[in-house]
């Protein structure tokens, strides 16, 4: 099926391979029920069948397709290809892990695979598809949870490293050792990039490499290293570049300073710009454009077209990367309204302390209104005391007077 896949994803459009493959799909029960699931989202019903009208390509950064076209067992030289270019450092992919050994749960990702090369070292590459909340928050947790991964691998008595350069395999032992640990590398592919991830130094700026510097300059290289590369920048600013064959490795793809000059070869540099345009490329044509660039995309392709002659298989990832993509939506939508309800909790919280300090202030000045009502109360009385004192002075007076009035007589 290879030589005629590549007929037909050449083709502007295929009405007979599309009714060959709605044939299939009909005639299966559970493909027709799948296709029905699929119908629920008008976008991915219509990318499924522009992708069997030959009108558009997989879309590769969802977790059933990546993993396909990236199959750490059938494809494990690409995989290694994509991981030294994004690393900036030649390592061989020996092992691929599953998600559910994940420590932190509700990881807001569509495509999840760590990988283990040749060294020791620890890579997760993920894709997100949602732009999540507190990003920095989970960078760190998908972080830790490849520490932790290496950690339980060699306090479990495992063999987790094979022959490499850097230094043979690691074991664990009864007596496990600091030493053993390898760094890990968090790489994280942003389809849509939030705002915390446009550079103020240069907006175009869209491969970010992080790692862990003290301000004394003291050695103490740590563990962790991160590679954050925003998709939707680089499609902004440097695809249609790269299209039009202009593969110069510019500062926006490179950054000297983050790599070693000894271990980058200029494969990689170019490695990076052919994948990274593999990724945002939506339609055969821009394919067919890349591979007169980078000729060894036509493998890709190849893999890719097999898939034409099984509708049902694509239908069943097509399926399964919506449902993941619903999942993630569904879980974030609970996670934003639990923070809303929470953010709701804290605010009655602070109203109902101003309530009770009203409360309080207002006994206050209910003790101090009867103080002063009992003051005014006593007031009046000494007032009172007062005037009969005076009237009882005036009566002396006039008493007085009179007297003085008969003695003159």
């Amino acid at each position: 099926g290879r030589n005629t896949g590549v007929v037909y994803f050449m083709e502007k459009d295929n009405k007979d391979y599309y009714d060959a493959a709605m044939r299939q799909i009909k005639g299966d029960s559970w493909s027709l029920s799948a296709y029905g699931y699929l119908k629920s989202n008008e976008e991915w019903i219509g990318r499924y069948e522009d992708f069997l009208k030959g009108r558009k390509s997989l879309p590769l950064l969802y977790d059933p397709f990546f993993k396909k076209i990236f199959n750490p067992v059938e494809r494990r030289d690409r995989l290694s290809e994509l991981v030294s270019c994004l690393l900036g450092q030649k390592v061989t992919v020996l092992e691929v892990f599953p998600n559910e050994d994940s420590q932190f749960l509700g990881v807001m990702i569509i495509m999840d695979m760590v990988v283990m090369m040749s060294d020791g070292s620890i890579a997760n590459i993920e894709i997100q598809k949602i732009s999540y909340d507190f990003q920095a928050e989970r960078i760190s947790c998908y972080s830790a949870d490849l520490v932790l991964r290496q950690y339980k691998m060699i306090t479990g008595n495992r063999e987790i490293g094979g022959a490499g350069s850097d230094g043979g395999s690691m074991k664990g032992s009864s007596k496990p050792s600091y030493k053993d640990m390898r760094p890990v590398h968090t790489i994280i592919l942003f389809d849509n990039s939030s705002s915390s991830l446009i550079s103020e130094v240069d907006k175009a700026l869209y491969f970010h490499v992080g790692k862990t510097k003290f301000n004394t300059g003291i050695k103490i290289k740590l563990l962790q290293d991160y590679v954050l590369v925003s998709l939707d920048t680089f499609k902004k600013y440097r695809y249609s570049d790269i299209r039009k064959g202009r593969i110069e490795v510019t500062e926006y793809d490179y950054d000297r300073t983050q790599y070693s000059e000894k271990q980058v070869t200029e494969k990689m540099k170019l490695d990076r710009l052919k994948y990274l345009s593999l990724f945002v490329a939506e339609t055969p044509e821009e394919i067919e454009q890349l591979i007169r660039i980078f000729p060894d995309l036509e493998s890709v392709r190849l893999d890719i077209n097999e898939y034409l002659e099984r509708p049902k298989e694509v239908l069943n990832m097509f399926s399964e990367a919506l449902r993941i993509l619903d999942r993630n939506t569904a879980e974030l939508m609970v996670d934003r309204m639990k923070d809303e309800t929470d953010e709701l909790k804290v605010q009655k919280g602070k109203l109902e302390a101003q309530n009770g300090e009203l409360e309080a202030q207002n006994g206050k000045l209910e003790a101090l209104n009867g103080e002063l009502e009992a003051q005014n109360e006593a007031l009046k009385s000494s007032f009172k005391e007062k005037d009969a004192a005076i009237e009882a002075k005036d009566a002396e007076i006039e008493r007085l007077k009179k007297l003085l009035e008969e003695q003159n007589k």
